[in-house]
């Protein structure tokens, strides 16, 4: 296995953070590759968009298709998107893991499309076992894990030893003894856990004995039943998803792989919800021992009384005498009268003491009472019972803890497994909520062939209902659409940038390996998308020639690429920037295997300075309607420039407009006319 600083991003201070964070260096690795970003943003300096990273590193899926911040960006809002329909928080922050990824990665991209198909029937198959599974899913979370420190000594032979402890030192004290040291030495702590030669045959209550290190969660059996109990919401919630019955389909097959393993999961969870009987009983009967031992000194000598109260003694008259000088024989005498009584009584007494202690292995001290009359239970007796008591318990709590350890050290691992499986389906099933609730469709990817083609594509991050949009550009496409390159022209605010961003969508969750939302949807996976977004104003000397060497690496580049550019001519003057756009776009199609939409107001311009054909398509404003809003076609025509109509801005401003300013654009209007 490698090491953690071998993964990308990982230095030796942060390897540290890690495994203190999280417990141990196993731990780092399961985290990373169960993808729990939950976790592993707990780590200090690690943010969730880190943790994303991390684990793309760990897992090999570093080459991110997205080559542009605009890119990104729009990801990042898609992924937002998708997770608002998550019922949980850990599953929200796992679809951050649904990263674009290039071409090279088709076989993750095509596992994830698996899973998202898998998820899309199971929604549109079983509407209620989806909302079943949602309403058992929002209890799933990332297990919590212990930091306090717990009452017991691990005693170790050597410093080797000690050292394969160390994941435990946060939690327990470790002490290397001294060669001279022998158990007994360690009495004085209530709970021991001895490893290595020279154990107790008969370990004291609290003890556990290990000849050498085999298990290392098996030496604090503490840990493992406090880790039930701190996520026992949790694993309640995967309890129910166990036991309800869930139909036939792939994906729920797979819930039935990740539970299967845990079968024993109820019977820990009702230890740990119930109380122990035996246990409570030896807690109740210590807790009312003396107030027992007082109610059994008033019942002895109520019955003394009671058996003494009808007795006679007949003294003769010669025995006044003898009975007067020796009062030790009269005293004799009234005690052989009363002797029974008193017998019967205590004998009464200790049975019922007996019985009060049944079901115990308590043995009552055989001198017991103090005095005869009037009767009392010896104190040193009570405290010899209640010490007996107080062992049983302890030897209780200690075997309770041995057998609860036993199960929850068997079943951990398959918990964490099935937990982190379950988050992780609930992710796919969020994905499958918002498919759903979109009319998302899983797109058909070609290999070998560059571009895309849409049918009524929707773009989802818009303040109102998305008009479909059908476009195709490349080899790709149908007939008549298989160019590389296309200029968009069209209407100001008639939905050029919606159309680029709408592509860059579909292209984007393809590449995720998830549904786009279109009726239909052909895409050619790439190395590489641009999102090249407008530019504000014309550029200074440097800052023009910045962006021309980023334009010159993203058209030049030998990569297969999708590039979506929205409005490059604000670099500089119009009449320059056609004569630089064209260059670049005549290099850009040296690659055959590039994909190019650029929005521009400048296309007939761009056409006259390119060598060979182009193709321009238009978004047509028609005019306005009654509420002075653009009457536009959003899907551009083909091979059609389309005017950018900054008259029609001008009227609805007109209409609009209130105050001295309206006589303004209501001159620019006539203006138009002219």
């Amino acid at each position: 296995m490698i090491g953690l600083t071998e993964i990308p991003g990982v230095g030796e201070s942060l390897s540290q953070r890690m495994i203190e964070a999280l417990g141990s260096e196993e731990e780092v690795f399961r985290t990373l590759s169960q993808g729990d970003v939950t976790s592993l943003s707990s780590v200090e300096g690690v943010t969730s968009v880190r943790a994303v990273r991390l684990i793309q590193n760990y897992r090999g899926e570093d080459a991110d298709v997205c080559q542009s911040i605009e890119a990104t960006k729009l990801h990042d809002r898609i992924l937002e998107s998708i997770s608002s329909f998550a019922s949980s928080p850990a599953a929200k922050d796992r679809i951050g893991l649904l990263r674009p990824l290039s071409k090279q990665h088709i076989d993750s991209i095509e596992t994830c499309r698996k899973m998202s198909q898998l998820a899309l029937e199971f929604g549109l198959s079983h509407p209620n076992s989806l909302e079943t599974w949602t309403k058992f899913s929002s209890s799933l979370s990332n297990p919590k894990r212990g930091t306090s420190r717990v009452n017991r000594v691990i005693v170790v032979p050597d410093s080797e030893t000690a050292e394969k402890c160390n994941s435990l030192s946060t939690r327990c004290r470790i002490v290397i003894r001294d060669p001279n040291e022998t158990w007994t030495d360690y009495t004085v702590f209530p709970n021991v856990t001895w490893v290595g030669k020279s154990a107790p045959t008969s370990p004291p209550n609290g003890w556990i004995c290990f000849p050498s290190i085999k298990q290392i969660t098996s030496l604090v059996p503490e840990l493992s039943v406090e880790w039930f109990e701190l996520n026992s919401e949790i694993l309640h919630a995967v309890l129910k998803i166990k036991e309800n019955e869930w139909p036939i389909n792939p994906f729920s097959e797979k819930i039935e792989e990740l539970v299967d393993p845990i079968s024993n999961l109820d019977k820990i969870l009702a230890s740990l919800n119930v109380d122990d009987g035996d246990l409570q009983t030896l807690e109740n009967l210590k807790d009312s021992l003396w107030s027992e031992i007082k109610v059994i000194e008033g019942g002895m000598n109520d019955a003394i009384v009671a058996g003494t109260s009808d007795a006679h003694l007949s003294i003769e008259g010669d025995e006044v005498l003898s009975f007067y000088a020796d009062t030790e024989s009269l005293n004799r005498r009234i005690q052989a009268t009363v002797a029974d009584s008193i017998e019967d009584a205590k004998q009464a007494g200790r049975k019922r003491l007996e019985y009060f202690l049944k079901n115990t292995s308590v043995r009552i001290p055989f001198e017991w009472i103090e005095s005869d009359y009037p009767c009392i239970v010896s104190r040193k007796a009570v405290e010899d019972i209640e010490a007996q008591l107080e062992n049983a318990i302890e030897s209780t709590k200690n075997n309770d803890l041995l057998q609860n350890a036993k199960i929850a050290q068997e079943l951990i691992e398959p918990c964490k497994a099935a937990i982190s499986g379950l988050i992780e389906i609930e992710m796919w099933l969020t994905v499958a909520r918002w498919a759903i609730h979109n009319k998302c469709i899983m797109p058909e990817l070609v290999s070998k062939k560059s571009g895309f083609e849409i049918i009524d594509g929707r773009h989802l991050l818009l303040d109102c209902l998305p008009t479909p949009i059908s476009y195709g550009l490349g080899s790709v496409a149908s007939e008549g659409d298989r160019q590389p390159l296309s200029l968009l022209s069209g209407a100001n605010s008639g939905g050029k940038t919606t159309l680029l961003e709408t592509i860059a969508m579909i292209a984007l969750l393809a590449h995720s390996g998830l549904p786009v939302p279109a009726s239909s949807a052909k895409i050619s996976l790439v190395d590489e998308i641009h999102i090249l977004a407008k530019v504000n104003g014309t550029q200074s000397a440097g800052a023009l020639e910045r962006t021309l060497l980023r334009l010159a690496d993203v058209f030049v580049s030998g990569s297969q690429k999708l590039v979506l550019a929205d409005e490059l001519e604000a670099i500089t003057e119009p009449g320059a920037a056609a004569r630089i756009l064209s260059g670049l776009l005549s290099v850009a199609m040296e690659n055959n295997t590039n994909t190019v939409v650029l929005v521009t107001h400048i296309g007939g311009q761009i056409r006259n300075n390119f060598s060979g054909d182009i193709r321009i398509d238009g978004i047509e404003a028609r005019g306005l309607d009654e509420n002075m809003e653009l009457v536009v076609d959003r899907t551009p025509i083909r091979n059609h420039l389309a005017q950018s109509t900054p008259e029609l801005i001008v009227r609805r401003l007109a209409a609009r407009a209130q105050g001295p300013s309206a006589s303004i654009f209501a001159s620019l209007c006539e203006s138009f006319k002219n």
